[in-house]
């Protein structure tokens, strides 16, 4: 009697332990599929302009068409437009690029927010600039701040207002540790392509289009002006802006505006 229960305890507590490993193994599985998967997107170069200097824009545009590349114009100062310009703006809008916003009077956000509050800031440089825009035909998703100057008071309300915004980073460091790469969030940086900036070297801009090759990234530029011949501070030279262009389209780098991360 005593082992023929002892059978049947050591049957049930069999029977028990089974079923627990199959509801285990389910409950696994379910969880497993059930996760997210990261959406990959192809490696590429995104080219981002900031102020005013949409004659400049245009021309760069007129020279770089052929090599099939985007661009994201980040506007400020937008009341003292001509009507050329603004039609120059909705060309190269027309051409495939992204207008965006720098602030309508240029505002240091960082500065003018502390000495005021955000909520003027956005206020006297958002607002304005948002409802100027739109009244001409571009409704901007996008904003680059002004000198770079930001916190994360600032992020979080302008994030209320944009899909998404951009910051800088500086110096030449190696690839791999460089913040100017697109990483999923709505806060990028970008990295200066202009000739005063002490990072300004060709060579050293190619090695991070190789490390987003190599790795699945996305390179963030922003420059000011583009012409021939920079002899003046904020300017992106057009031979090495053509270059860089030349160099990722030889590599099959995507271009990519600002505005395209969002959707990513």
């Amino acid at each position: 009697m005593k082992n023929l229960f002892s059978k049947k305890t050591a049957a049930i507590l069999l029977i028990t332990i089974i079923a627990l490993v199959v509801v285990f193994k389910m409950y696994s599985e379910e969880k497993t599929v059930a996760k997210p998967v990261k959406k990959a997107y192809p490696p590429g170069v995104v080219f981002t302009f900031d102020d005013d200097y949409i004659d400049d824009w245009y021309n760069a545009e007129k020279l770089l068409h052929p090599l099939g590349w985007k661009a994201t114009f980040f506007v400020c100062w937008y009341g003292s437009l001509s009507r050329d310009q603004k039609d120059k703006l909705h060309y190269l809008q027309d051409m495939g690029h992204d207008i965006a916003g720098h602030g309508y009077n240029h505002l240091n956000a960082l500065k003018y927010s502390k000495e005021f509050g955000i909520e003027k800031y956005i206020n006297d440089d958002i607002v304005p600039l948002k409802a100027a825009m739109k009244k001409d035909g571009f409704n901007i998703h996008s904003f680059a701040y002004p000198d770079g100057a930001r916190d994360t008071d600032l992020d979080k309300e302008l994030l209320n207002h944009f899909d998404i915004i951009r910051g800088t980073t500086y110096d030449e460091i190696p690839a791999a540790q460089q913040y100017c790469y697109y990483e999923g969030n709505r806060l990028v940086y970008g990295l200066g392509i202009d000739d005063d900036y002490k990072q300004f070297n060709i060579p050293y801009y190619k090695t991070l289009l190789d490390y987003a090759k190599a790795h699945d990234k996305i390179v963030i530029f922003y420059g000011h002006k583009t012409v021939e011949n920079a002899d003046e501070k904020l300017e992106t030279p057009l031979y090495a802006l053509e270059e860089l262009c030349k160099y990722a389209k030889e590599k099959g780098l995507k271009f990519y505006t600002i505005d395209d991360l969002a959707k990513l």
